[in-house]
């Protein structure tokens, strides 16, 4: 009996050794939920554990995500959310899956709230075959007459063109755009397929003239070898100069419900420093959300002064069921 009760003070003291273990590990250990490949934001990563001592882990899914942290939202794995899109951080919020944060010094009040904040700006701009000598266009010109055959386009269902088309939305309202979708439609060279880079090497094929991407793709392609070669045959654009300006979308972070919430607090604090703002500038070429911390100087000499359209993110966001209905009712990628 004796050798009984011994072994069984024996296994459960193995047990919660093993658990305070766990738990100590788990408390230097935080988790990110991403649809963004965490190679894109190594060098990020390797300076926050370096200077935290803490072991990041990313929980990486290219699709179903969000829906993902709202079925999880009880018991979630991840501690923070890193998005490539404003609609996604405001989809978790309104779901009651994050929570509430402080307001963040160095990033503007119109870049974050209580629910979420933004890291880097991206424009949606528009690459141009070189021979049609085209110096300046609106995204609106993509629906005329003119262009008829001339266009591609990824999906126009991703997080990227439904930001463009709610910024369109607010702009001109829901009839103009069922218009201007309905004849963007109508001008593409092929049916919307692959990502951005496809488009510029479909231009490059002589397969369309004009495509949607966003800026930083051109710097993607001009460090690919196989790529860069596309470049010689297009021109980026940033539309719209003479009117609202270029279409700009956010990447932003939001804490999980039932975080580390402390150390995910850490990990906010460092995202929007200075130090890793311009990490996100140089290794990214994205714009950095705090304005205190410049674009990397080939960012600058490609923008070039170019002017941005600066609308609220939560009409964004509101606009995107609309869009949706829209792109599904005239059946855009068919």
């Amino acid at each position: 009996m004796k050798n009984i009760i011994s072994i069984t003070v024996k296994f459960f003291t193995v047990v919660i050794l093993f658990s305070f273990i766990f738990n100590m590990l788990s408390a230097n250990t935080l988790k990110i939920y991403s649809e963004r490949q965490p190679f894109l934001i190594d060098a990020l990563i390797e300076a926050y554990e370096k200077n935290s001592g803490t072991k990041v882990e990313w929980i990486f899914a290219e699709k179903g995500l969000v829906q993902k942290i709202i079925l999880e939202k009880d018991n979630p794995i991840g501690d923070v959310f890193l998005s490539s899109d404003i609609a996604r951080l405001i989809d978790v919020s309104e779901a009651g899956a994050s929570v509430k944060l402080p307001k963040l010094s160095g990033i503007p009040d119109h870049l974050q709230n209580s629910d979420w904040v933004a890291l880097t700006q991206r424009a949606r701009i528009i690459y141009i075959a070189k021979n049609t000598n085209i110096i300046n266009i609106n995204y609106e010109d993509l629906a005329s007459d003119d262009f008829k055959g001339r266009v591609c386009t990824r999906s126009g269902f991703h997080p990227y063109n439904i930001s463009l088309f709610a910024s369109l939305l607010h702009h001109h309202g829901e009839a103009w755009l069922k218009n201007y979708l309905t004849n963007l439609k109508k001008n593409l060279a092929r049916k919307p397929q692959g990502n951005d880079r496809d488009q510029v090497k479909a231009i490059a094929a002589g397969v369309c003239d004009f495509s949607l991407g966003n800026h930083y793709y051109y710097f993607n392609m001009l460090d690919n070898e196989d790529q860069k070669v596309w470049l010689d045959k297009v021109v980026p654009i940033f539309p719209n100069q003479d009117t609202q300006g270029a279409h700009v979308n956010i990447s932003g972070v939001s804490i999980i419900n039932k975080a580390t919430k402390a150390e995910s607090l850490n990990f906010l604090r460092f995202l929007v420093s200075e130090e890793a703002q311009t990490i996100y500038a140089s290794d990214n070429n994205e714009f950095p959300a705090s304005p205190s911390v410049s674009s990397s100087p080939k960012v600058e000499k490609l923008v070039g002064g170019a002017k941005f359209d600066i609308i609220d993110l939560f009409i964004l966001a509101d606009n995107r069921k609309t869009v949706v209905s829209i792109l599904n009712e005239i059946n855009f990628d068919e």
